[in-house]
This record gives C-alpha cells, sequence and structure tokens, in this order.
C-alpha cells in the first residue's frame, strides 16, 4: 500500500470510470483488512484513515472505520487523538449510536492537562453535541470557563457552549452568566475570546423560542446591558491605531466585526423597547463604519454587507437607508463576481423599503445584465423587474431586449421568465394595446421565439388584436409576413415555431389587409399555409392553427384553385388520429362549404380580446367599437337550433370553443360594482406593521387557536387610493386563506379592512404587497412583518 499521495495520483489518472473504480474498490478493501489486523502500527493506522478521509471525499461508504476513529481517540499518542477527532469530525454525526462510546473519552479529555487535547474534545464536542451528550458533558465545558485563565481554550469553550445551547435550551441558565463576566475581564481580551463571547449570545437569543422558563426576560435584560461593550469594541476596531496582529487587508478582524453586529441586530429585533435607547447611538455606529470602511477590498466588504443588513432589518433612518443601497452599488461595480451577487440579491429584498433609491444606480445594474455568470445575469434580470415602473419603463425594457437579443441557447429559462413578466408587466401598467409594447414583443419574438411557451405566443397575439392604431397594426403585419414569406431578412431561425405560429394566425386573421393592393399574393399565402402543413403535420398546435387559417383564408379570396388547395389542407387532417385534428377537419368542412355570404358572417374579424385581473375581474385592453351584432349563423350550419337575439353571448361561446386555438379570451362580464365608503375604524389592539407616503397598515389578531389564527390587515391611506390589491404569503409550514377587502378604492383618511386565515404551524410570519393606484401612478409597496403569536 502506497501513500495518501500516491493514492490520490492513480484516482486522478484514471483514464476510464470503470478504472477509477476499480482503483477505489481495490484500496477500499486493503484499508478494511489492514484494520482488522491488531498489530498493525499506529502510523499505518493513520495512514489509512487519511485514505479513508479521502473516500469520504469521493462519496465511498467509510462506515467499517467508525470504531477505528474511536480507537485513535482513545490513543496516548496525540498525533492519534488529532487524526481521531478530525475522522470522528467528518465521518460521524450526532444521530450515530456509536457516539455513545465518545462521552467517557471527551469527558477524560476536557480535563486533560495538555491544552491542545482540551482544545481537540472542546472541537469535536461542539461538531457532533446531541442533546444526551451536551447534557453529560457541561459541566465540563462550564467549569473551563469558570476556571481558566488560557484564552485559547476559553474561546473554544465559549464556542461550544454556544452550540450546546443550540441542542438543549434549558443549559441557558448555566451558561448566560459567563457573557458579562467574560465580556468585561481585564485579563481575557483577545479577539478569540471576544467572538466566542458573541457566538453565545447569538444562541442565547435565537433559543428563545425552545427556552421554557419564565427567567427568559432577566437573562434577556442581561444581554441588553452589554450593548456598550460591543459599541466600544467596534469603535476600537475602526480606529486608526486598532492592533496590526489582526489586520486583514487593512481591515482590522473583520470576522468580529461581522459577529458583533449580526448579535446587535438580533438583540434589537428580539427587544425593541429595551434596546430604544441604544438605538441612536447605533445609527452613528453603522455611519462611522460605512464611511469609513475601504470599499476595495474583500474584508472591508464582509464588515459593509453586515452594516446593510443591520441597517435594513432594523428600519433605521433614511439617510442611513440610502446610505446602504450605495454601498450596494459600489459593490455591484467592482469586479469580484461574490459580491456582486450578494449585493443584486440584498437589493432585491430592499427596492420595497427604497425604490427610488435604488434606481439611482440602475446603470450597474444594466451592466450585470450582460455578465458572464449566469447566477448574476439571473439576479440582475429579477432586480431590473422589480426597479421597473412607468417612469423608467421604455429604458428599462430597452436594456431587457438587448439582453434577450444577446443571450445564448443556455439562458432559456431566463428568456422564457423575462417574456412572461414583460407581459404581465405591460398589463399591469395598462400598455399592452400601445404601438411601442407591441413593437417590442413582437421584436422579442422574432429573437427567441422558439423559447417562448404556446400560451404566451397567444397573449402577444391578443396584442396584436387589440391594438388601436389600425395603420400600425397593418404595417406590423405586412412586416411579419415579408419576414415569414422571405421578402427581407429579419434574422428569424428556422426552429422559431412561436414566429410561425403568429405568422399563421396573421394569414388567417388578417388575410384581407395582406391582400389589398396587391401587397401579397394570394397564391404567397396558400403556398405558406401549404408548406407549414407538411413540414409539421405532426405538431398539433401548429396544424390546429393552420387549419383555421386555412378556413378564415378561404373566405377573403375568390382564386378557386387557392381556394381548392386551402380544401385539401381541412380534407387532409378528416382522418388524423389526432381526434381533436380531425373532429375540427370535419367541423371545418362544413363550413368551407356554405355560401360566401354564410362564411363572411361566421368567420369575420374577431373582437377586442378581454382577460381577467389578479382580482377577477374582466379587463379589456381596449374598448370594443360599437356595432349592433349580426345574428350567428355557426349553430344554423351544424344543424342546430337557430340563434336568437337573446343568445348572442352563448352563440360567440360556441364560435371561441370551434377556434380553440386562437388565444383564449375570458368573456365572461363582471359587473362593477361602486366601492362602497363605510366608515372602518381601526382596533386600539391593532399592531402597527408598516407606513408610507400613501399609507398605513395594521394587523390586528382576532384569534389564535393550536393550528389556526384569523387576523384582519387594516389599511388606511392617506391619499386616495384606487384598485388597491392585497397580496400576502406565509411560511412553507403555513397555509394562508385570503378573505374579502372591504374597499378596493379608498378616500383620504378611510380604511379598507382585509380578512386572513392562516392555517398550520410556526411563528405567524407574512410578507404582503400592496398594489395600488395613486394620483403619482402604479405603486407597489412590500414589507415582511412577525407577529409574537405561534400557531
Amino acid at each position: 500500500m502506497g501513500s495518501l499521495r500516491t493514492f490520490i495520483k492513480d484516482v486522478r489518472g484514471a483514464k476510464t470510470l470503470a478504472e477509477e473504480r476499480s482503483i477505489v474498490t481495490k484500496e477500499s478493501a486493503r484499508i478494511r483488512t489492514k484494520l482488522k489486523d491488531d498489530h498493525l502500527p499506529q502510523d499505518k493506522r493513520r495512514k489509512n484513515i487519511h485514505k479513508l478521509l479521502y473516500l469520504h471525499i469521493l462519496g465511498e461508504k467509510t462506515h467499517f472505520a467508525q470504531v477505528e476513529c474511536i480507537n485513535l481517540i482513545a490513543s496516548d499518542d496525540f498525533r492519534d487523538k488529532r487524526i481521531g477527532y478530525l475522522a470522528a469530525v467528518i465521518l460521524l454525526d450526532e444521530n450515530q449510536e456509536i457516539l455513545t462510546l465518545l462521552t467517557n473519552l471527551l469527558n477524560s479529555d476536557l480535563n486533560h492537562p495538555n491544552r491542545y487535547v482540551v482544545s481537540l474534545a472542546l472541537s469535536a464536542l461542539g461538531s457532533l453535541t446531541s442533546p444526551e451528550l451536551a447534557r453529560d458533558l457541561y459541566t465540563d465545558v462550564e467549569s473551563i470557563l469558570a476556571r481558566s485563565t488560557d484564552e485559547f481554550l476559553v474561546k473554544k469553550a465559549l464556542q461550544c457552549a454556544a452550540k450546546i445551547v443550540q441542542r438543549d435550551a434549558a443549559l441557558l441558565e448555566i451558561f448566560y452568566p459567563y457573557i458579562e463576566s467574560i465580556l468585561k475581564s481585564h485579563h481575557l481580551s483577545s479577539h478569540g475570546v471576544r467572538l466566542g463571547v458573541a457566538k453565545l449570545c447569538q444562541a442565547a437569543i435565537l433559543s428563545r423560542s425552545q427556552y421554557e422558563y419564565d427567567n427568559y426576560p432577566e437573562i434577556l435584560q442581561s444581554l441588553v446591558l452589554n450593548i456598550p461593550e460591543f459599541y466600544s469594541l467596534l469603535q476600537d476596531m475602526n480606529a486608526t491605531n486598532f492592533n496590526p496582529e489582526y489586520n486583514v487587508n487593512g481591515t482590522c478582524d473583520p470576522f468580529l466585526q461581522v459577529e458583533l453586529l449580526y448579535t446587535l441586530r438580533l438583540l434589537f429585533e428580539l427587544a425593541p423597547q429595551e434596546t430604544e435607547r441604544y438605538k441612536d447611538k447605533l445609527n452613528d455606529l453603522l455611519t462611522q463604519i460605512a464611511t469609513n470602511s475601504d470599499g476595495t477590498k474583500n474584508s472591508a466588504h464582509a464588515v459593509l454587507y453586515e452594516c446593510v443588513r443591520t441597517i435594513f432589518a432594523l428600519q433605521l433612518e433614511q439617510s442611513l437607508k440610502v446610505l446602504g443601497v450605495n454601498v450596494l452599488a459600489k459593490f455591484l461595480s467592482g469586479k469580484d463576481n461574490n459580491t456582486k451577487y450578494v449585493a443584486l440579491n440584498t437589493l432585491l429584498l430592499v427596492v420595497p423599503q427604497e425604490p427610488h433609491a435604488v434606481q439611482k444606480h440602475r446603470k450597474f445594474v444594466s451592466r450585470c445584465l450582460f455578465d458572464p455568470d449566469v447566477s448574476i445575469r439571473t439576479r440582475a434580470v429579477e432586480l431590473t423587474f422589480a426597479i421597473l415602473d412607468s417612469s423608467n419603463m421604455k429604458e428599462l425594457i430597452g436594456e431587457l431586449s438587448s439582453f434577450l437579443k444577446a443571450s445564448g441557447e443556455q439562458d432559456k429559462d431566463l428568456i422564457v421568465f423575462v417574456v412572461d413578466h414583460l407581459i404581465e408587466l405591460f398589463e399591469l401598467h395598462a400598455v399592452g394595446h400601445d404601438n411601442w409594447a407591441i413593437d417590442v414583443m413582437v421584436d422579442l419574438l422574432k429573437v427567441v421565439g422558439q423559447h417562448i411557451a404556446l400560451e404566451k405566443v397567444s397573449e402577444i397575439m391578443m396584442m396584436i388584436n387589440n391594438l388601436r392604431d389600425l395603420d400600425h397594426k397593418s404595417k406590423l403585419i405586412k412586416q411579419v409576413l415579408q419576414i415569414s414569406l422571405g421578402k427581407s431578412d429579419g434574422g428569424v431561425s428556422g426552429d422559431n415555431l412561436g414566429w410561425k405560429l403568429v405568422s399563421v394566425w396573421c394569414i388567417g386573421e388578417y388575410g384581407d389587409i395582406l391582400l389589398q393592393n396587391s401587397y401579397f399574393l394570394d397564391t404567397e399565402l396558400t403556398g405558406y399555409l401549404t408548406l407549414l402543413n407538411g413540414l409539421y403535420s405532426h405538431n398539433v398546435k401548429i396544424i390546429s392553427y393552420i387549419l383555421t387559417a386555412a378556413l378564415k383564408l378561404s373566405a377573403k379570396i375568390q382564386n378557386p384553385a387557392c381556394n381548392e388547395d386551402l380544401r385539401q389542407i381541412i380534407k387532409g387532417h378528416m382522418k388524423d388520429t389526432n381526434l381533436i385534428l380531425q373532429a375540427k377537419s370535419s367541423q371545418y368542412s362544413i363550413i368551407f362549404n356554405q355560401p360566401a355570404k354564410q362564411k363572411q358572417d361566421v368567420l369575420g374579424a374577431m373582437p377586442f380580446f378581454e382577460r381577467k385581473n389578479k382580482n377577477g375581474n374582466s379587463k379589456s385592453d381596449s374598448k370594443p367599437d360599437t356595432k349592433i351584432q349580426e345574428p350567428n349563423l355557426l349553430l344554423d350550419l351544424l344543424e342546430s337550433t337557430p340563434a336568437s337575439n337573446g343568445q348572442t353571448k352563448n352563440d360567440s361561446q360556441t364560435l371561441a370553443s370551434i377556434f380553440g386555438d386562437q388565444p383564449s379570451n375570458n368573456t365572461a362580464n363582471v359587473a362593477t360594482e361602486e366601492t362602497s365608503h363605510v366608515t372602518i375604524p381601526i382596533p386600539s389592539d391593532a399592531v402597527h406593521a408598516y407606513n408610507s407616503s400613501d399609507m398605513d397598515v395594521s394587523i390586528k389578531v382576532d384569534s389564535v387557536a393550536p393550528s389556526e389564527a384569523k387576523l384582519d390587515l387594516y389599511v388606511k391611506a392617506h391619499a386616495p387610493i384606487k384598485n388597491l390589491q392585497v397580496l400576502a404569503a406565509v411560511s412553507k409550514t403555513q397555509k394562508l386563506v385570503m378573505g374579502t377587502l372591504s374597499n378596493h378604492s379608498i378616500a383620504a383618511g378611510q380604511v379598507s379592512r382585509q380578512e386572513l386565515k392562516v392555517t398550520g404551524s410556526g411563528k405567524l410570519k407574512f410578507r404582503i404587497k400592496l398594489v395600488h393606484e395613486s394620483p403619482t401612478g402604479t405603486q407597489i409597496e412590500q414589507f415582511d412583518h412577525k407577529l409574537d403569536q405561534s400557531l
């Protein structure tokens, strides 16, 4: 058996997977055999454990060496103990039954005279501790904290105590007094000890939900009293005369600074009333750290990032929020990809609180759209949509269009995400019928149509259909067909199915416009449908569109030869193996053979489509022209009961069912109800959750049962609000049912109430999103709120 270095070289030098598997299997078998030898020298045992750790990294089974780890730990040789503890930490976890064999060994090593043996035992106990092991050995850890003056051991013992408290919160009562005593001790003042104090303080705060005793307020108060000491430490580390021993690229001990900032954030979040008197000092301290840190080094980035998280988690002053956004913008302008990703991810959470401050740095976000790293591009796209509003819509959508044109095949999911959100965005801002918006979508369809879902292609058709400017619509349709028929070079790939669907739909729907003034010949349009019918004979979706287009085009042309070609397209699918196409072809054949007048009545232009918004109300992109509807002759053609004027709605639905592959339109007419302005008072026991320039939001818990809670959310308007939408989300262990919203439109000073019902388990936490129209335009506000009650 060779050395570990030789083994690694052999594994890496394997040319095939089978050869590598053979090397690994043989070596694993040799190790297993050797470990059974009682006379094997200790240095050989250590070498075998080294190889086993490498096998563990490769994902191989190493359970047969668990007892050998215990044997090495029991050895008096420090080299054996070191490799034994390392192997135990890597190969074992707190759920292993064999861990009980470690109890006596850890107890012995925690009281060992050699500080390095004690250190190994503390590290292993912190990594492997289970609730049972914590209760058995906490006295040894406490003994070290109480008696030891060795900073090295006290640092390890504090961090081990933090792990023990996480496993068994009842032990917090034993360890929390050491936070204050050690923090104020002059002979234990190293950075490592302070880092351990911060870890123990964090464990004490986070164990609140598990702590079952009544003295927790006393413990919390003792933790709060240490805040001035934490301030002093942070100020000293940010002074110019700091200890160069802890200097990391010009930043004094960034690890300790980050942990202290995190500890302060937890304290201020958990005890807002007790810590209120320290808040002004925290504002000054964070300002000092954020302005004095060197923003070009990664060590400073860690401290700055923790400052920004603290600023927004605690909802500090407006000036600090703007400073935090500026810090994140500097991260975006750097070259480090990790820092960019962190900045983008944080800005996504910051946008609801400071949208205008984030928008000022959108040029840096736009640069990230073209970053080589796909994770950065993804976050940049999400952030672009988050900061997009009516004031910067054209600029940012232009950036997104450029991004899509530059995207490759590896960004398929990202392309679908962008197109889907653009369509929703146009609908939200009511610009889906504008010339610019339609030009954008058609341009994107031309470039990335092969990646767009067919349902979204139907949305683009709906936008074209609802276009008010008839001249622009005519020009756009002709451009589409010029590219499709090869009369102009549009750079459309051959596998762009979305573009072909739109082309076929335009031929059927607007064939009369295309044939005007001989702009296109009827033979060209018919030939294009015939070509696609042959190329995509197995694609149900496009064949369905072709059949409808052929039927509609037949009512617009007079050429007998072309009509015969269209008849053959429809007739060719009357025996199709797909029943949907077969039924459609049979029905279309009946309509095809009717007189021209009847065909024109049935196959007229589609009306303006309506779609349902998120509230379930019908919403039309454009008001349809007021015309007298002619009797629908479709039922007559299919030998059904003649339609009367009172059945117009049913007839139109029947027509829509036959042309089922046209873009779906929700034609249900929902009556618009006048908003009731009943005065709703906000209960005195409601908890204030959020406020902005437009509104105040409060939450009142009506009832909390073991697995169900009922709440009311009150929105008080500072200025008139229209079309209010309340969206909410809860944690994964819970389910939310939204009740009724009393008013969608609120006058200044009035209140609207939203009923909420939560079932499940866990802490009551909400993410609320409010969409409304104010005098300045459409506004989107989002916030998170955590209640004291639990299910």
